[in-house]
């Protein structure tokens, strides 16, 4: 039997990894102002057009998706090489008491398996941030 987790099972499919900021009175545009760094999408605080009622958080996201690349191990370079140099600015925000995460969504069917090499884990590890794994089973 092989060792490679990336030979048993299928692939998440679709999907995309994300550097995501949020808070109460989190203001993107001043956020973007003390990084230096473009977001790929944003959300002053205030109920939600997609969301449940009670998601009214203000959000700063760096994404990589299917429309940049559908393979997920360059998706992930593409965030951590733009987060990685803004570490400690992120453990800021934390101590500050704002949510700082990477994030990866995908779609998955049974036995589906998201494999991660151990220097992917390293990157993902010095940015002393939460890893959310977030698998849909819904139709796509």
């Amino acid at each position: 039997m092989s060792t490679d987790r990336r030979q048993h099972g299928a692939t998440w499919t679709l999907t995309s990894v994300a550097l995501v900021v949020r808070g109460p009175a989190l203001d993107p545009d001043a956020l973007t102002a003390r990084l230096a760094l473009r977001p790929t999408a944003t959300r002053p605080p205030g109920p939600s057009r997609w969301g449940p009622p009670d998601d009214v958080d203000g959000e700063w996201r760096l994404q990589c998706d299917e429309r940049t690349t559908r393979d997920f191990a360059a998706q992930l370079d593409t965030v951590l090489t733009a987060a990685e140099p803004y570490a400690e600015q992120w453990r800021a925000l934390v101590a500050e008491g704002v949510s700082v995460a990477l994030v990866v969504r995908g779609y998955v069917d049974n036995d589906s398996q998201l494999a991660l090499t151990a220097e992917e884990m390293r990157r993902v590890a010095r940015l002393g941030l939460p890893l959310t794994l977030t698998p849909s089973t819904s139709e796509r």
